[in-house]
């Protein structure tokens, strides 16, 4: 019989489609296996072409884009460039959250700058101005944006039906953060 340290150092070896694998129930039929083992393989190949790091893009900017903040200023940037005081009144405009304070849009600015969708200038004049806009990077990442946003028009039928069928089950579900 092998040690338990036999068998973490063989499991460690293993293929990681395999570990992966070996999550799923054992009542799943041959077809079904197979379709995991595809969908895994190609999540595989893509983590590590684009990286499964914590701090790469690939899993950062999805959730940046996400958050209710960061997807509103690309929102109003989309409109042209605005000092960070015109930022937050519109966002306690236009925001069913209210207002923003002024270190989370300092924050949110910051990730957005970081990731170089959003530009930070400052002007030469007396006193100094510092304003935002998109990058063509940033515009490009909002035209994706607003194509999730119009599928999510459209479905939101479709999914409050969903969730009407869930919560007359199940009680109200979890609120989405």
């Amino acid at each position: 019989m092998a040690s338990a340290s036999e068998v973490t150092a063989s499991a460690d070896m293993a293929d990681p489609a395999d570990r992966a694998l070996a999550a799923l129930g054992p009542g799943r039929d041959a077809a079904a296996r197979r379709r995991h083992a595809d969908n895994l393989a190609g999540l595989l190949r893509a983590m590590a072409a684009h990286g499964r790091e914590r701090d790469d893009p690939v899993r950062t900017v999805p959730a940046l884009l996400g958050d209710r903040w960061s997807s509103l200023v690309m929102n109003l940037l989309a409109g042209g460039m605005l000092r960070h005081g015109e930022l937050r009144r519109l966002i306690g405009a236009v925001s069913s959250e209210g207002g923003i304070s002024q270190r989370m849009l300092t924050l949110k600015l910051r990730l957005l700058e970081r990731d170089g969708l959003v530009a930070r200038g400052i002007t030469a004049e007396t006193p100094p101005r510092v304003e935002y806009a998109l990058t063509a990077l940033g515009a490009e990442a909002h035209a994706h944006y607003l194509a999730l946003l119009r599928w999510t028009e459209a479905a939101t039928p479709a999914i409050r039906a969903a969730r009407a069928a869930f919560d007359a089950g199940n009680g109200p579900g979890p609120r989405a953060g």
